[in-house]
């Protein structure tokens, strides 16, 4: 059968424009000419084997996905997803692209090596609730999932292991654009897919978590989904908050744990309290009591502007960051989880090197850093290469 280059040359167009690369950075990529390249992408001229792997590299893409006519990818998502966030930076965009392969990657080493079996979320958009009041779903929901998970009145200590959990593929990245929060992608083959933005607050980044949560298990049909700060006139995003706060913080943990204050200085110790407790910012906390009603308006927007109630960064941690490595080991670990990984990830890949289920190279490819830093995260968390004498 013959190869189809117009096919080919037609999806390294589309990729190379939805990943805001130039054609001439293109072409500098493969040290051709930028007319011998655009003649690639119309399918004149031939692409090599070699070309492909290196624009696959430069695109993010798994090269499959340019040679294979049926390889699974999340190509229309993503590219609806850029379609419809047309402002996405050029950086961005790599940033989603890669998160999207580390989530492939996840996938495969769960599921091919290690057996994993996946079970389906609960789909609460297909139920019926009696109401379009999209807050109170969320509300409600948050309220079943509790019952379903067993969780309780009890803080959740970590989201993002309760998430993975429920066979979520979620990961955070530093990403330009400090108006986005988070994101969803509704893998073909991988399932949910959840990436945080590591430029927010820790306790941020718990709500955010919580709130693409709702996400996979309300809106999953729609297949991906980009959420911004303050949108407010988004009834999916007002349902995706209000399961936020309540999953989180459930107002019955409030009642039975606590009582209305009487003066203002108690009212934050009060908050303070309530969201070191529970890793939320101390702003949920104020938007669940005035809900209650605990709280009036007035108030609310009193307490909002309280720089007493600013819970500094020295006071939090990370539950992505295993507390019994090293300062200097959680130092190298922030920064790659800054870039794209997690420590979850990192473990799983290692595994799977040390049990002989894949190569040295596979690993530090799996990691999608330059070598230079996928070597050193190795030696760090000291894995090596390993050297038969023959």
């Amino acid at each position: 059968m013959t190869f189809d280059y117009v096919l080919l040359g037609k999806k390294l167009r589309e990729v190379r424009e939805d990943s805001n690369i130039d054609a001439a950075e293109a072409a500098f990529r493969l040290q051709i000419s930028l007319e011998d390249y655009l003649k690639i992408e119309s399918g004149e001229k031939k692409a090599t084997g070699d070309q492909v792997v290196l624009l696959a590299a430069l695109y993010q893409e798994d090269f499959r996905y340019f040679v294979t006519g049926d390889y699974p990818s999340a190509r229309s998502q993503i590219q609806e997803m850029f379609r419809l966030n047309a402002s996405l930076s050029k950086n961005d965009r790599i940033a989603i692209k890669i998160f999207v392969r580390l989530c492939e990657y996840e996938s495969f080493l769960e599921q091919e090596i290690f057996n994993k079996k996946y079970s389906p979320l609960p789909n609460y958009g297909q139920r019926q609730f009696g109401h379009n009041y999209f807050k109170k779903q969320g509300a409600e929901a948050a309220k079943f999932e509790r019952e379903r998970l067993q969780l309780g009145k009890s803080p959740i200590r970590d989201i993002f292991d309760l998430m993975r959990n429920q066979d979520i593929h979620v990961f955070k990245r530093q990403l330009e654009d400090r108006n986005i929060s988070g994101l969803y992608i509704n893998h073909p083959t991988a399932g949910h897919c959840i990436l945080i933005n590591y430029l927010d607050d820790l306790y941020r980044q718990n709500f955010s978590a919580a709130h693409e949560y709702c996400h996979a298990l309300f809106d999953s049909a729609l297949e991906q989904e980009v959420t911004y700060f303050k949108q407010e006139t988004n009834e999916l995003e007002w349902r995706a908050n209000s399961f936020a706060g309540n999953f989180l913080l459930p107002k019955e943990c409030i009642e039975e744990n606590y009582s209305p204050a009487t003066e203002y200085e108690n009212w934050i110790n009060l908050i303070r309290h309530i969201a070191e407790t529970f890793r939320i910012s101390a702003q949920v906390v104020i938007i669940r009591l005035l809900e209650m009603e605990w709280i009036d308006e007035d108030l609310k927007k009193q307490l909002m502007s309280e720089k007493r109630l600013v819970i500094k960064l020295q006071e939090k941690f990370d539950p992505e960051i295993p507390p019994d490595l090293s300062t200097g080991q959680k130092e190298r670990l922030t920064h790659v989880i800054r870039h794209g990984l997690s420590w979850y990830f990192i473990e799983l890949c290692t595994k799977a090197y040390r049990d002989g289920e894949i190569t040295y190279q596979k690993l530090l490819e799996m990691f999608s850093l330059p070598l230079e830093q996928g070597y050193q995260l190795l030696n760090d968390f000291r894995t090596f290469l390993e050297v038969v004498d023959l």
